[in-house]
């Protein structure tokens, strides 16, 4: 029940607008005139007011509504609303949440967490640090499934954690971790009043009532429609200025701006082909930021083709990234052409990898060696991605050229991801897809570790595997960037993953809204802190 699809609410919104109009008076001077002054009263300023609805579309049903499974854009969003994390790592530093602090003991074999005093549940329990301990031990635990698991077991052992009291906990780790302290502040707590007891948490019915520390808190879920939220008075942070949030369903893309442009949503991700539409209507503001994504192509090793290196970097000389950027993008102001598998945002990114640079001849060649002729791939993507679409598009009529015959699979999202997670499914052989994994690259490892089941291309290499743990306990900057980029030069060798573009996200928001910017636009959720949104009117 990982990384799947979503939960959204259906709202039919009545949205206020209001007209400030200028009182027209007649005045007379002392002396007469001929003709009366009007004189126009100056237009007020729109103001912030307390209350209303902020409506997002989301393209499906969210997958669960528990922060240790959640794995797609959308269940991801939701949960970003509903669960608080302890704090956050990015580029601009530590922004703290739940936690007031964390501190590492000189040897970093400990890391003393506080808590902020006051913390509430949406049902009004306190939130403790038996519910961080209960959460931890949720993660580590192996039946549980949980995605982030990998981050918590430290040369084979689980992370341990004591409590100090109600609001300190000391985490102990069996070795040191250089990516422990970034994957701690990512924990968002649950409730161990709510969950202690349960056998699965994965499939607990009490995901589908969820109870968080989060700005807004659970309403109403109806599937295929709607998921609504209502502001959490007690949030840490002051009470939402929203009234409520929803994340209405609309699998659509060009039903879904039809939607935006009566009203009936607030914001969504726009693409580049809707950019000027939007930047000429005076009712939106568009909103342009690095997504830290890297959009790119998996090979199914279950295909026996695919199995063959040459095969794969065939049909990576058969691809013209300069086209895909131009057709899909419009230009590089869009999407940066990409080489690596990690993006320019995560530490020791590097470029100074195989670029696979378009070379048809090339390409031939190697799939002639390798005895491979009239291939025959198909490709799976979501279908209500025009994105994914054009690269299909463009692929198809390129990779045509080198003797590969490629079927376009188009899939409803959460067929899509089902076969995706599922490394043995046969359905297709090549799939589109998009990770944002942050800034530390032990983000990665599980895509690419050997069994792991977030590795769904099937790829095996004991050696990166061993490189990739190197990586967690090695100190020294310098040489723990040279691991990182190595990782990257020989995943590029390999060939599993075909990166496409670093993509920048285009977000149209209706401009009765304010505080985008203390919201603070980022990757996946659209907004960190979605309390700090208001309307003006």
């Amino acid at each position: 029940m990982r990384n799947k699809k979503w939960l959204v609410l259906l709202l039919s919104l009545v949205m206020l607008v209001s007209t400030a109009c200028g009182n027209k008076t007649v005045t007379e001077d002392p002396a007469p005139t001929d003709t009366p002054t009007d004189i126009g009263q100056e237009p007020t300023a729109p103001q912030k007011v307390d209350g209303g609805i902020f409506i997002f579309a989301i393209a499906s049903d969210p997958n669960v509504m528990n922060p240790l499974y959640a794995g797609d854009r959308v269940t991801m969003t939701i949960n970003n609303a509903i669960f608080a994390p302890l704090y956050v790592i990015d580029e601009e530093g530590t922004e703290f949440f739940l936690a007031e602090s964390i501190t590492p003991s000189e040897d970093y074999l400990t890391y003393t967490l506080k808590l902020k005093s006051g913390l509430k549940w949406h049902d009004g329990e306190d939130l403790n640090a038996d519910d961080v301990i209960f959460t931890l031990n949720s993660i580590t635990d192996e039946k549980q499934k949980a995605n982030s698991r990998g981050s918590f077991i430290i040369a084979g052992k689980p992370v341990e954690a004591k409590k100090i009291d109600d609001l300190t906990v000391e985490f102990i780790l069996p070795e040191v971790s250089v990516p422990f302290m970034g994957s701690l502040g990512g924990i968002r707590p649950i409730p161990q009043h709510i969950f202690e007891g349960e056998e699965d948490l994965a499939k607990s019915t009490k995901n589908l009532e969820p109870i968080g520390s989060g700005p807004f808190k659970f309403k109403e879920m109806k599937s295929g429609e709607k998921v609504e939220l209502v502001r959490f008075d007690e949030y840490f942070d002051g009470k939402p200025n929203l009234e409520s949030v929803v994340f209405r369903v609309i699998a659509d893309p060009n039903a879904a701006n039809t939607a935006l442009l009566n009203g009936e949503l607030s914001a969504r991700y726009i693409t580049t082909a809707d950019v000027d539409k939007f930047n000429t209507d005076e009712n939106f503001n568009v909103v342009l930021y690095k997504e830290g994504m890297l959009n790119n192509m998996v090979f199914r090793l279950t295909n026996k083709d695919l199995q063959n290196k040459d095969v794969r970097k065939a049909i990576a000389y058969g691809i013209n990234k300069d086209e895909i950027i131009t057709g899909v993008y419009k230009s590089s102001e869009y999407a940066e052409k990409a080489y690596s598998v990690f993006v320019p945002s995560t530490q020791f990114h590097t470029s100074d990898v195989e670029k696979y640079e378009y070379n048809v001849e090339k390409a031939k060649e190697l799939l002639k060696n390798a005895g491979v002729e009239n291939l025959k791939l198909r490709l799976a993507y979501i279908n209500s991605s025009k994105e994914n679409e054009g690269f299909g598009l463009i692929m198809q009529q390129q990779l045509k050229a080198i003797g590969i015959e490629l079927e376009l699979l188009p899939m409803e999202r959460g067929a899509f991801y089902d076969k995706l997670l599922d490394a043995s499914n046969t359905d297709f052989d090549l799939a589109f897809n998009g990770y944002v994994m942050g800034v530390e690259p032990n983000g990665y490892k599980p895509l690419f570790r050997t069994g792991d089941f977030n590795n769904f291309m099937g790829y095996a290499n004991e050696e990166l595997d061993a490189a990739w743990e190197d990586g967690v306990v090695e100190t020294d900057e310098a040489k723990r960037g040279e691991i990182y980029q190595t990782i990257q030069k020989q995943l590029m060798k390999d060939m599993v993953v075909y990166p496409i573009a670093y993509p920048n996200s285009i977000v149209a928001v209706n401009k009765k809204y304010g505080g985008i910017e203390e919201a603070k636009p980022v990757p996946i959720f659209m907004f960190r802190d979605l309390s700090k949104l208001y309307i003006m009117e």
